[in-house]
C-alpha cells in the first residue's frame, strides 16, 4: 500500500489525472520461468514432443478498459518492475498511439495459454503488430500506460522470473459501467490523493 501511494509515483499520476485520484486496484503479476521451446515434454502416451512458444503462457493483445469497465475518465496502469523485464522473459509490448482509436472489439482467445483472466483478446488483424514497441525495464523502474492502449506480452522463454506490481488509478470523476456479461464491484478502492467529491466507488479515505 505504501508503494501505491509513494510520492514519486503519485507525482506522475497527478500530472496526468489531476489532483484527485482513486486507487482502483493493485496486484502482483508474475511470469515464472518455463521450459524452453527447445526442450521436450511427454504427452499422455509417454511420447516426447517439442514444446513451442505457442504452448507457453502469454498475454494476448488487449485493452485494460475492456476488462475494467470504467467511463467518465481514463484508467492508468503502472507497471512497477520488481525484476528486470526484458524481451527474453516476456516484456510488455505496446502499439504506440493505439489509445487514440477508442475501444476495439475483443473476443475469446483462440490460442491456448492466454493469462488474461477472461481469456480476452483483440483479433490480430485489428492490431498493427508491425508497429509494436517493447518496453524493457530494470528492477525499480516503472512504465505507465493508458487503459485504451493496445498491449500484450510474449511467453517467458528465459530462466528468470518476470514480476511486477501493477497499480491502476482513475480520477475521482470516473465511474464503473454496467455490463450484464461481467458484473463488477470495486469494494476495495481507496482515495490515493486529493478529495473525492463524486463517490462513484465504495472508496475508503486515505
Amino acid at each position: 500500500m505504501n508503494l501505491t501511494k509513494h510520492p514519486r509515483i503519485l507525482q506522475v499520476i497527478q500530472a496526468i489525472l489531476g489532483p484527485d485520484v482513486i486507487l482502483l486496484d493493485s496486484r502482483f503479476i508474475c511470469k515464472y520461468p518455463t521450459v524452453k521451446p527447445a526442450d521436450v515434454q511427454e504427452n499422455e502416451d509417454h511420447q516426447s514432443k517439442p514444446v513451442t512458444d505457442k504452448e507457453l503462457p502469454y498475454v494476448a493483445w488487449h485493452q485494460d478498459m475492456r476488462y475494467w469497465g470504467i467511463a467518465g475518465g481514463p484508467v492508468l496502469s503502472v507497471w512497477l518492475a520488481l525484476d528486470d523485464s526484458q524481451k527474453e522473459n516476456g516484456v510488455l509490448q505496446v502499439i504506440p498511439g493505439s489509445h487514440g482509436s477508442g475501444m476495439l472489439p475483443h473476443r475469446q482467445a483462440t490460442r491456448p495459454g492466454n493469462l488474461l483472466s477472461v481469456n480476452q483478446e483483440i483479433p490480430e488483424e485489428l492490431v498493427q503488430v508491425d508497429k509494436a514497441v517493447i518496453c524493457p525495464l530494470k528492477a525499480g523502474q516503472m512504465s505507465i500506460h493508458d487503459g485504451l492502449l493496445v498491449h500484450a506480452s510474449d511467453a517467458n522463454t528465459s530462466q528468470r522470473r518476470r514480476c511486477g506490481l501493477v497499480i491502476r488509478y482513475v480520477p475521482t470523476c470516473a465511474y464503473p459501467t454496467e455490463d450484464p456479461d461481467r458484473p463488477r464491484k470495486f469494494h476495495a478502492t481507496q482515495l490515493a490523493c486529493g478529495v473525492d467529491q463524486f463517490h462513484h466507488f465504495s472508496s475508503k479515505s486515505t
